[in-house]
């Protein structure tokens, strides 16, 4: 045999194992497990027949058979209590033998076939034994390698049937509805973070252990993304840094890693962040099962088709961490359920890292949902709700409508006259009210200022002391005395020129003063009311400074107008629209329609006939323009100084759209200069 054949008979015996080892962790019923374990069993040891006998009722029982009808056996009853001698041996032992017919005595074999007998455990107890008929020629020399593989073999399925005696019955329904539902569970999201949380949590419930935690790999970095009974995970615990270091060498070596009290045997780069863990977390016993990266169902690359799907390595992508407090032992079925559900979680966790790996994933997503409505009955829904989108766009972008700004003001008398305080002082007659019609000339109140009398009695001193002295110096010339020599006449003569211009100046400075007295007697400008309110508690007995309003009079039997405020960034809409007006109209002005507090429900129309040079700042709207718009008087039957007033400013016909949301374009326009 050529050491290809060779190697081609070995390969296909280990993967025969590898079958018998997942049957072995598969949950089918027992008469189709053991069927299907002889056919692999015989097919890897090239065997004739095999049988499993079980004990029942302390009888052997056959329990299931391959070929065995051609060795002879069933029709001989000697060669049937031979065997059973055999059998009863290899039960009352536990102790797996050969049998040949070259063999004398009780080890002779009933059949011209060499016997491969091994034990059936469960429960520590034996119950069972594998029989195999192989060729009698079978070189003595692999009698060795048959037994050893019979009891590997075996060994394998008295697991499986610690598992059926564990689970209480051959049904393991009550386990596979609640896998199910975890599977469903799984396929309900493609986000890596939910699929981890229901893993750890609905998987704990299903292998019934203290803690489930998933690990996955990220690049280089190996983070906990869930650990069962905790809505989040801090990444900078000690015990979930410590289970960090322990996934990423496990998953490095792809290999499940077993823990049950001991941590001998065991490589060193995983003996050393197992034994951190270990005292950190308090677990009896940690099962870290890798999890894959799933496979394409479809190949791609021909080259690949002869390779068999066991011989092609896999990407691990986390590992699972399946814990237990209070047992170093795992609990049945622990094992094999635990591989069980890491493919399926894998699978999930796999398939969601390469959705969420797509390049604008959210943008995709909005996409599709909006093209679903592309299909089916839904289309012509869609087809209307575009229709009157457009429509409605349309409308907006080409529909004309006038343009208005909007404004406050108030509504008050074109005549006004500020009345201001002729110098400082204090009110020491007031006869004015707010709200009382004055006449002109009418005084209004009185101040008084001693400074100022005080500055007068004293001019009026020294005019007396002046004029006093001029008369003297008169007499003095008038008098004819031969004694008066020219020069002493020419210094009286000059005296009295410079006394006189003293007396002058005095007057002067008299008058102003005594016309400044006579300022403080404050009188009405025009004819009007007085507009200002609270007027005896404002000026009353408290110091005047001087250019200080002291009232305001507006005549409210002459005309009224408007006075606007308008926001600054506004005023574009209303400059434009005035040029327009003036190359077509010189004469006319823009036209204005408002409404009074006092009389919300009529609109009355004005014009608007000045607007002012700069803007003003304005603590409520920022730097606002102040306007003025004439109106007719005599439409307005309540009149009241200083009204409210709402009013618009046509300022020509624009789209609808932006009558609509012209404030929005104009944001948008400003802070972003689009």
């Amino acid at each position: 045999m050529s050491s290809e054949s060779v190697q081609q008979v070995r390969d296909r015996v280990l993967q025969l194992a590898r079958e018998i080892e997942q049957l072995c962790k598969s949950q089918v019923p027992p008469d189709r497990f053991f069927e299907e374990f002889l056919q692999r069993l015989t097919a890897a040891v090239g065997a004739q027949a095999a049988a499993v006998w079980f004990v029942h009722a302390n009888r052997l029982t056959l329990r299931s058979e391959t070929r065995l009808s051609e060795t002879g056996l069933l029709e001989d009853p000697v060669k049937q209590q031979a065997n059973e001698r055999l059998l009863s041996n290899v039960i009352s032992t536990g102790e797996a033998g050969t049998f040949s017919p070259e063999d004398s005595g009780e080890n002779q074999s009933p059949t011209p076939h060499l016997l491969v007998l091994a034990a059936l455990h469960c429960n520590k107890e034996c119950v069972g034994v594998v029989e195999l008929f192989q060729r009698a020629d079978a070189p003595k020399e692999a009698r060795p390698g048959y037994l050893q593989f019979l009891e590997q073999m075996c060994g394998l399925a008295s697991k499986y049937l610690d598992q059926q005696h564990a689970s209480g019955t051959t049904d393991t329904g009550e386990f596979w509805q609640s896998f199910e539902q975890l599977l469903l569970q799984l396929q309900r999201s493609l986000d890596t973070q939910e699929v981890a949380g229901t893993a750890a949590n609905d998987g704990r419930l299903l292998l019934d252990c203290d803690r489930l935690s998933i690990a996955v790999k990220r690049g280089k970095k190996t983070s906990i993304v869930a650990i069962s009974g905790q809505d989040a995970v801090n990444p900078r615990a000690n015990l979930v840094r410590g289970m960090a270091a322990l996934s990423k060498n496990v998953i490095r070596m792809s290999e499940p890693l077993l823990y049950t009290g001991q941590i001998d045997n065991l490589p060193p780069q995983i003996e050393k962040p197992l034994a951190t863990y270990i005292q950190e977390s308090g677990s009896r016993m940690l099962i870290v099962q890798p999890l894959f990266e799933s496979q394409p169902l479809i190949k791609r690359n021909d080259d690949d088709d002869h390779k068999r799907p066991a011989e092609q390595q896999r990407k691990a992508i986390g590992c699972l961490l399946v814990e237990q407090m209070s047992e170093s032992q795992p609990k049945p079925q622990l094992e094999s359920r635990t591989e069980l559900l890491a493919e399926h979680v894998a699978a999930a966790v796999s398939n969601s890292r390469q959705h969420q790996r797509i390049f604008l994933l959210k943008f995709w997503k909005t996409l599709g949902r909006g093209l679903e409505w592309f299909h089916g009955r839904k289309l012509a829904k869609t087809l209307l709700f575009l229709l009157v989108v457009g429509g409605v766009v349309g409308s907006l972008a080409t529909v004309p409508w006038e343009y208005r700004v909007s404004g406050e003001g108030m509504l008050m008398p074109v005549i006004q006259k500020e009345v201001f305080a002729p110098s400082d002082g204090e009110v020491i007659e007031l006869n004015v009210e707010g709200g009382k019609r004055v006449k002109a000339n009418d005084v209004l109140l009185v101040l008084k200022n001693k400074e100022l009398e005080s500055q007068l009695v004293n001019a009026e001193n020294s005019l007396a002391e002046k004029q006093q002295l001029l008369a003297s110096l008169k007499a003095q010339i008038d008098e004819d005395r031969p004694e008066t020599n020219e020069v002493e006449l020419t210094r009286l003569l000059g005296q009295k020129r410079k006394t006189e211009v003293e007396i002058r100046g005095v007057q002067e400075q008299r008058n102003i003063l005594k016309q400044r007295v006579d300022d403080l007697i404050v009188r009405a400008p025009i004819d009007g009311v007085v507009a200002t309110f609270q007027v005896e508690q404002r000026l009353m007995n408290r110091p005047i400074q001087r250019g200080e309003v002291l009232v305001e009079i507006m005549d409210d039997r002459q005309k009224w107008h408007l006075e606007l405020n308008i926001e600054e960034h506004r005023m574009g809409h209303i400059l434009r629209a005035k040029d327009r007006l003036a190359k077509t109209n010189p004469q006319d002005h823009l036209k204005v329609g408002f409404r009074l507090a006092t009389d919300p429900e009529t609109t009355f129309e004005g014009q608007l006939t000045t607007i002012a040079t700069r803007a003003a700042p304005s603590s409520e709207l920022g730097n606002v323009v102040e306007m003025y718009v004439s109106i007719d008087s005599e439409e307005l039957a309540d009149r009241r100084i200083g009204a409210e007033v709402r009013a618009k400013i046509d300022c020509g016909e624009r789209s609808l759209g932006f009558v609509l949301f012209g404030d929005v374009v104009e944001f948008i326009q400003k802070y972003f200069w689009l």
